[in-house]
């Protein structure tokens, strides 16, 4: 965005030919403001992907606690089954925590992919007004250049002689 914001900065500094709304650009600022972008644009795919890992990990991570809370489940219901006479209730219980412990892990997948989403739609949009921009300033510029050689065929044109 800061980019995009200097790139407007320099347009709007340049100097207006005379009698004219035309602006003239010196080129090689305007290329180095464009390699700069080209440059950044990466940066926002390899963010992208970053945020995509830091999703894969999250839920990685709740696999791997809903698994930890699944096998101190079952270590408890084998502890209660060893107790003969309260068998029914280690069954229920067991269940009880087996419903916690998939509630518990569906809850921080939920979070997990609800997080990496609004990351993602966040990045979608700086991307998308980047993109935006950097066309509309490209279409400035394209107009801007039409309308030059518009002027130079004129001047030419008034420099020939009749025949």
């Amino acid at each position: 965005m800061l980019l995009l914001d200097e790139m407007e900065g320099y347009l709007q500094e340049c100097n207006n030919l005379p009698f004219s709304s035309k602006v003239v650009v010196n080129m090689e600022v305007l290329y180095e403001f464009m390699a700069d972008l080209r440059m950044k644009l990466p940066e926002e795919v390899k963010r992208s992907k970053r945020i995509i890992d830091e999703r894969d990990k999250l839920i990685e991570e709740a696999t791997q606690t809903a698994k930890a809370i699944d096998a101190e489940t079952k270590k408890h219901v084998e502890e209660l089954l060893d107790e003969h006479d309260i068998r029914k209730q280690a069954i229920a219980k067991a269940e009880e925590l087996m419903k916690e412990a998939r509630a518990a892990a569906e809850e921080i997948t939920d979070g997990a992919y609800k997080y990496v989403d609004d990351l993602l739609t966040q990045n979608q949009e700086v991307l998308s007004e980047m993109l935006e921009k950097s066309n509309e300033q490209y279409s400035q510029y394209e107009r801007y250049l039409r309308s030059q050689i518009d002027v130079v065929n004129k001047n030419r044109e008034s420099i020939r002689k009749p025949s």
